[in-house]
């Protein structure tokens, strides 16, 4: 089993809980909660990697708590502490969660804390004051993982999106040589769904962290702006990809390409190293530079597939060869396209 060295970006989390924790603690042991465990353990459930996750763990807990515990105290009323009660509680907590869309993500919290009410509240006093003392406790612990999260080490979703939209481009570029050697037949197979999914895997993590982003309360910055549209050019240039892949994989591809091979190779070879040399300006914060090489490369492509029209070989082929070879040519044209706006724009942002 491979151990994975833990990132800069873990160990100042993992001090950042542990502090949350411990200061919750002494505060709790200040105020004499009697069960101010609620408020440590909370910290715990809420303080995330980012600002925006943090937020939002900490709204979905309040929610949650607030909804499970107006219904626990509504079912322990009217029918006590038992099954019926348990049952009616739990559910209509997670229906109502269900029903409202921003309460999609609380509705375990909400479950869980009908059941603390209706099991444990008549067994200290008054059932209603037991259900706002699980509130603060609980409210006490969202409101001081929100203050580390803000104060100590913040770290902004949109800041780690940037991250996410280098190794989005350096997983694009793996990917996209992968491609270029499975039009041989000796294609390995296995390189090439390793490459796919390690790239559905950084684009679901930077899908996660936009939606994260977006939670955050100050919004998005100018910069922030411009790492999203980042973001968007690399989710375009995956697509063309996999639809690439999708037309790699034909006999007769190889006999068409042949007849524009090295426009086509050339196009294909100036996208990868594009695509590795914008990646390491976005990381490092440098300008792009030029990326005339991958514009000539376009334009010297478009004039060989001119002349492979002119040539009339293209009746040679079947009609499927032709469209996936077009196909084929046509995703690969707009992943330089997309990557020679992307430098555009990654000139603003590296400006600022």
């Amino acid at each position: 089993m491979k151990l994975l060295k833990p990132s800069s970006q873990h160990i100042r989390h993992a001090l950042k809980t542990a502090l949350a924790a411990v200061t919750t603690y002494a505060l709790v042991s200040l105020l004499n909660l009697e069960q101010g465990y609620w408020a440590v353990i909370s910290v715990i459930i809420v303080m995330q990697n980012n600002l925006g996750g943090s937020y939002q763990a900490g709204v979905n807990r309040i929610a949650g708590t607030a909804v499970g515990a107006a219904l626990g105290c509504a079912c322990l009323a009217a029918l006590g502490s038992g099954a019926v009660a348990l049952g009616l509680g739990v559910g209509l907590s997670i229906l109502v969660c269900a029903y409202f869309v921003h309460l999609h993500e609380s509705f375990r919290m909400a479950g869980i804390t009908a059941t603390i009410i209706i099991l444990l509240g008549n067994q200290h006093g008054s059932f209603l004051a037991f259900s706002v003392e699980r509130f603060l406790e609980i409210g006490l612990g969202v409101a001081i993982a929100l203050g580390v999260s803000l104060f100590v080490w913040p770290s902004r979703a949109g800041g780690l999106l940037k991250k996410g939209v280098v190794k989005a481009l350096n997983d694009e570029a793996a990917f996209y040589a992968v491609l270029l050697s499975c039009r041989a037949p000796s294609c390995d197979e296995g390189e090439e769904e390793y490459a796919r999914r390690e790239l559905a895997a950084t684009r679901q993590r930077n899908r996660a962290l936009l939606e994260e982003a977006k939670r955050e309360p100050a919004g998005f910055s100018r910069q922030e702006h411009v790492t999203v549209s980042l973001y968007n050019f690399t989710e375009r240039i995956a697509e063309h990809l996999l639809a690439m892949e999708h037309a790699v994989h034909h006999e007769e591809l190889e006999g068409l390409h042949s007849e524009v091979a090295a426009e086509m190779d050339l196009l294909a070879q100036t996208t990868v190293t594009a695509m590795t040399h914008l990646a390491l300006a976005v990381s490092q914060g440098h300008a792009p530079g030029s990326l005339e090489g991958v514009r000539r490369a376009v334009a010297s492509a478009e004039d060989a597939l001119g002349m492979l029209r002119t040539r009339r070989v293209l009746p040679g082929y079947s009609l499927e060869s032709i469209m996936r070879f077009y196909s084929y040519y046509y995703n690969m044209r707009e992943v330089a396209v997309e990557l020679l706006d992307m430098a555009e724009r990654a000139a603003i942002l590296n400006a600022e």
